[in-house]
């Protein structure tokens, strides 16, 4: 399953989410960005939703770790904190 990443309204990319703790309800995973990565602004909300379904709403936040000029550019994750059990599921 694709879950998208937005800053804004903006999609800056997409992840499958494919790792994570649920009893902590953490989701991560790759992130695959898209060209409108490099130019969303550093301090917009970012979010996450299933493509084209209604947005999480994780207490903890959405974070990317950029790790692309120290580890190449496979190096980039999306981080998902704080889902609830129930969206954790899905």
């Amino acid at each position: 399953m694709r879950f998208e990443i937005l800053a804004g309204d903006v999609v800056i990319g997409w992840s499958e989410l494919e790792s994570g703790d649920p009893p902590m309800g953490v989701a991560l995973g790759r992130l695959h960005f898209t060209p409108a990565y490099g130019s969303a602004p550093v301090a917009t909300a970012l979010h996450v939703r299933p493509e084209g379904e209604p947005f999480f709403e994780p207490c903890g936040g959405v974070f990317i770790t950029d790790l692309r000029d120290e580890l190449g550019d496979d190096a980039i994750e999306v981080s998902v904190l704080g889902l609830d059990a129930q969206t954790y599921a899905q």
